[in-house]
């Protein structure tokens, strides 16, 4: 277990529908990362295979979870001696989700995610809700979990996750305009009465008809920036530290003086 723990952030412009270059993108700025003593680098939703893409487009790009491009990603990881959480269009039988995966500094993957949250037509007319959760995941010490996007905006999400021990949640997405109020209020929010770091990783440019806000973010348990971005391609770094976990919860113990027996009804 580790008192501290150095992350990267990637920042993009999107590139839907070429693999190849992705996993190169994603190549480069691991070895950038990684040369910065970063343990763990973050990419936005769907990075890997495009986000705003045509249904047609994602029947040809969709990957299944385990499949080449994978062990591309377990290589790069292995090189590198970096665990890397990316985002992509995940194809399993004839459903398609909105899924990100952490895979380890030893090429190891720890566990996935699929969206559960699903934004309006474009999320609906193309992929399948997640029915589950994932659990947290260990990295260096640190327990971890994994939300995308939409997801970040339902507290109760973020709160099961503080609830169950994460020290740090991990959300690529795709925020478009105009909705920067979501990466500049609700995020450091989200950390604030959590008392937990979030990496919200954004794309910026465009895809299509949207135009992405950038603004991505690594925010303290205090909900105070630790890196944030304007809307060019940038990859953010920080460093975390236990200690500021544990001392914006001494200071307001929020786990400790919750009433779940009067708002449990909330979940239903």
């Amino acid at each position: 277990m580790t008192n501290e723990l150095s992350i990267a952030l990637l920042q993009h412009v999107p590139a839907p529908d070429n693999i190849a270059a992705a996993v190169e993108r994603l190549e480069s700025n691991a070895a950038t990362a990684a040369a910065q003593n970063c343990s763990l680098l973050v990419v936005p939703e769907a990075s890997i295979t495009g986000y705003n893409i045509p249904l047609e487009t994602m029947q040809k790009v969709a990957l299944p979870a385990d499949g080449e491009t994978t062990e591309k990603i377990s290589a790069i990881c292995r090189q590198h001696n970096i665990a890397i959480a990316y985002g992509f269009a995940e194809r399993d039988g004839s459903n398609y989700f909105n899924c990100v995966q952490l895979i380890d500094k030893t090429g190891t993957p720890l566990g996935k995610y699929r969206k559960t949250h699903l934004w309006g037509d474009l999320d609906r007319t193309l992929f399948t809700a997640g029915d589950n959760l994932a659990p947290l995941i260990n990295i260096e010490g640190w327990k971890v979990g994994l939300l995308i996007c939409y997801d970040i905006e339902f507290p109760e999400c973020a709160r099961r996750l503080a609830l169950e021990g994460a020290d740090l949640i991990l959300t690529p997405t795709g925020l478009m305009q105009p909705w920067r109020e979501v990466a500049e209020r609700v995020v450091p929010t989200r950390a604030y009465e959590n008392q937990l770091y979030i990496a919200y990783a954004n794309y910026c440019g465009s895809e299509a008809e949207l135009n992405y806000e950038g603004r991505s973010c690594i925010v303290d348990p205090n909900g105070e920036d630790l890196a944030r971005a304007a809307q060019e391609t940038t990859l953010l770094t920080a460093t975390l530290t236990r200690t500021a976990i544990d001392e914006a919860r001494a200071a307001l113990p929020y786990h400790r003086d919750r009433r779940p027996e009067l708002y449990s009804a909330l979940g239903q």
